[in-house]
């Protein structure tokens, strides 16, 4: 086989095939030549971050606010959605935030409606309860981690539970506190927020402002939200947006607020192309009901 048709047969870049061509008119030699067309051929791109997917067609599901060691969390609606995970054959599954319930001292009462009391507890409960997705896990934590365990201990929790997840052979990765970025390998970035403050009577209302104070060229292909949980999809500002619901059922904080829970789990589609662009998503939404 000519070096000609060797060239034309490995997979390279348009450009780099020019260039290779053009260094053999300058008198390089073929051995040389087709050591660096097969280095062309099997480069990587490297990029900062470790969790790069490499699909131009990715599923995965998504999950938040669990607040284990709550008794209203839904230890059958984390089964339920695992289940699913497994049985739609998702890539990976990302967790928006307050995976635990803490412990706000200002609100003494709450310990009434816990089952797992202080860091230890709801750790161990944690990990047993994460321990069930066996997909590769991506998590933020959230207000009610860094507000109680990180203020009140100096506690950075998402990293600790990350090196007891990876111990029990869970493929766990944190990404950070309250705010965490997922960049596939076609460009397209997924960013995961779990922002403070109080929810909206109007559904939409607080993704709106999130995405409005978004700078025009830092706008994520999708941003999933988590803390107000509220499940929806949206398209504002050619972001594609999903509030990610809760597995943990109406607490007496928020039925005395008349906050609804919106209890359930993800299972997104994407269809990428380079560049970033989604050219089709499809978000399924598994409602929970009491």
């Amino acid at each position: 086989m000519s070096l000609e048709e060797t060239l034309n047969k490995l997979e390279i870049e348009k450009e780099d095939l020019k260039i290779l061509k053009e260094l053999k008119k300058n008198g390089l030699r073929a051995k040389e030549i087709l050591n660096l067309s097969k280095a062309l051929a099997h480069k990587t791109v490297q990029e900062k971050k470790d969790y790069y997917i490499g699909k131009s067609h990715v599923k995965f599901g998504i999950i938040s606010d669990g607040h284990r060691g709550n008794i209203n969390y839904d230890v059958a609606l984390m089964n339920y959605a695992c289940d699913e995970f497994k049985k739609q054959k998702v890539d990976f599954v990302i967790d928006a935030g307050d995976i635990m319930d803490g412990w706000y001292q200002n609100r003494p009462q709450s310990l009434f409606e816990q089952n797992a009391i202080g860091l230890d507890q709801q750790v161990d409960v944690a990990v047993k309860e994460l321990s069930k997705i066996k997909q590769k896990l991506y998590y933020i934590t959230g207000n009610h981690e860094y507000n109680t365990f990180m203020r009140g201990a100096g506690i950075e929790v998402g990293s600790y539970l990350e090196e007891l997840l990876i111990k029990n052979k869970v493929k766990a990765q944190f990404l950070g506190n309250a705010e965490g970025d997922i960049t596939l390998r076609s460009g397209t970035k997924i960013k995961i927020i779990h922002p403070d403050g109080g929810t909206a009577y109007a559904l939409s209302y607080r993704p709106q402002k999130i995405i409005e104070s978004l700078e025009g060229g830092k706008k994520p292909n999708l941003l999933i939200i988590g803390h107000y949980h509220k499940a929806e999809y949206l398209f504002y500002r050619n972001v594609h947006c999903i509030q990610a619901g809760t597995l943990c059922g109406q607490t007496k904080f928020m039925k005395g607020r008349a906050i609804p829970a919106h209890k359930g789990f993800w299972i997104v589609e994407l269809f990428t192309r380079k560049g970033g662009q989604i050219d089709k998503i499809k978000p399924q939404f598994y409602p929970a009901y009491d």
